[in-house]
């Protein structure tokens, strides 16, 4: 793949000739620059959907692409927050002074098991990058290509982040809190925008779609666990039956979203598990319920995860049961909101590259993403936008029904497509993102 990478970096440096204005590189050298690196970047790519690793095992991953990031000039700064990566690009006009962006892709896969038929379907037994973080990580090689090749035509710094265990919720923020991390962020500046995107099975390759506001949801998971006293089936007014209990708290529980909250205020509260018993005559001494519980606004997560509580613990105590356990997971995951006035921008940016027939709009998602935690956490204006993945034939062919959506064992994104618009859009918003205000 190595290979592959400098010659389109050498054709986009040639097909560069004339110098233009500092910070507007102009559509024509955007076009080339980016097109020169796509060989390279789907090569890569059929090598990270091959070699899928899962959450916190991102090792191999993140050497081929640090490998990739090296073979193209950058330094690149190695084990930040477990098996993240960090390379930095200044243009070369000088960036002391100028615009500081953050560009961030996922790198690991997920447990399933590959049925695509791919003849560079996953080497790794019961491994899939079925979510497309591979997309993710080639398209981040052709972008900082690209970039590199722009250097002279452009005018701050690019903070490229390779972020592991995004599937977990826990990558971003064990970068954001490594030492090491803040030590780059203390030589480059503070980041003026955040940016991402990620892969989608709802919209064709060469369509990218973005939203003001929410894109993504706060994810929080709660374990309930019910004590109550065992005892033989056929005497149950000698237990407290946990069973009975679970059941009337998850019948209960549905009534939070529809009765507590506002009926504009959008949230979900599932029991993903409920777990109790051994056999058909014994009542269990305790049971167990695991929820997932999705929002959007901090006010909304915190009445929710309020709710449950109290449900959880009145109606134990109706049954005259000991205390439950409500734990929530100290993982969660905040919201991730597109900053408007971004969002505008970079929409513009994006209409000019692809034209307006290409750039959608969709709904807030309620699944989460932890990109969202940068702009939070440091505090900027943080942008995602889905870029579509789905072969254009395939998807004329269904009119965009039926087909594998992420995470599905069958999902098989149209490489050269996908990559190709991936590069040519993060790379025109990155651009947009170095542009003084």
């Amino acid at each position: 793949m190595l290979s592959r990478i400098a010659p389109g970096l050498c054709l986009a440096t040639t097909l560069i000739a004339t110098p233009l204005a500092v910070a507007a590189p102009s559509a024509g050298s955007m076009d080339a620059a980016t097109s020169a690196t796509v060989p390279g970047a789907v090569e890569a790519y059929r090598w990270f959907h091959a070699n899928p690793e899962l959450s916190n095992h991102e090792a191999k991953t993140a050497a081929h692409l640090a490998a990739a990031l090296e073979s193209l000039g950058l330094t690149v700064h190695r084990g930040i927050g477990g098996h993240g990566i960090v390379a930095v690009l200044r243009s070369k006009t000088g960036a002391s002074k100028g615009p500081v962006v953050l560009y961030r892709a996922d790198m690991d896969g997920l447990p399933v098991k590959e049925e695509t038929g791919l003849p560079y379907a996953s080497k790794n037994p019961g491994v899939m990058h079925a979510c497309g973080h591979d997309i993710h990580m080639a398209t981040a090689i052709g972008v900082m290509a690209a970039l590199q090749a722009l250097s002279d035509q452009w005018h701050g710094t690019v903070i490229f982040v390779g972020q592991p265990s995004e599937e977990v919720g826990s990558g971003a923020r064990a970068m954001l809190r490594d030492k090491r991390f803040k030590k780059i962020l203390a030589s480059t500046g503070k980041p003026d925008l955040a940016i991402a995107l990620h892969d989608a099975a709802d919209l064709p390759a060469g369509d990218v779609s973005l939203i003001e506001g929410f894109h993504h949801a706060n994810v929080d998971s709660v374990d309930i666990i019910i004590h109550g006293k065992g005892g033989h089936g056929a005497r149950p007014h000698q237990t407290i039956d946990p069973i009975v209990i679970g059941a009337n708290i998850v019948m209960s529980l549905q009534t939070i979203v529809s009765r507590r909250l506002r009926p504009d205020d959008k949230a979900v509260v599932t029991v993903g598990k409920f777990a109790a018993g051994t056999k058909h005559n014994i009542i269990p001494p305790s049971a167990t319920l695991l929820l997932t519980v999705r929002s959007y606004s901090d006010e909304t997560r915190k009445t929710l995860l309020a709710e449950i509580r109290r449900i959880a613990v009145h109606l134990a105590k109706a049954h005259r049961a000991p205390r439950p356990e409500v734990i929530v997971s100290k993982h969660g995951i905040p919201a991730a909101y597109n900053d408007p006035a971004w969002t505008r921008r970079i929409r513009t940016a994006l209409v000019a590259t692809l034209g307006e027939a290409h750039v959608k709009t969709h709904n807030p998602s309620l699944g989460g993403e932890d990109f969202g935690l940068f702009a939070r956490d440091l505090k900027i204006p943080g942008i995602m936008f889905k870029l579509g993945a789905v072969d254009p034939k395939r998807w004329k062919r269904s009119g965009g029904k039926g087909l594998p959506g992420l995470h599905s064992d069958h999902w098989a994104p149209a490489p050269k497509a996908t990559v190709h618009t991936g590069i040519r859009t993060i790379t025109a918003a990155i651009v947009e993102g170095l542009r003084p205000r």
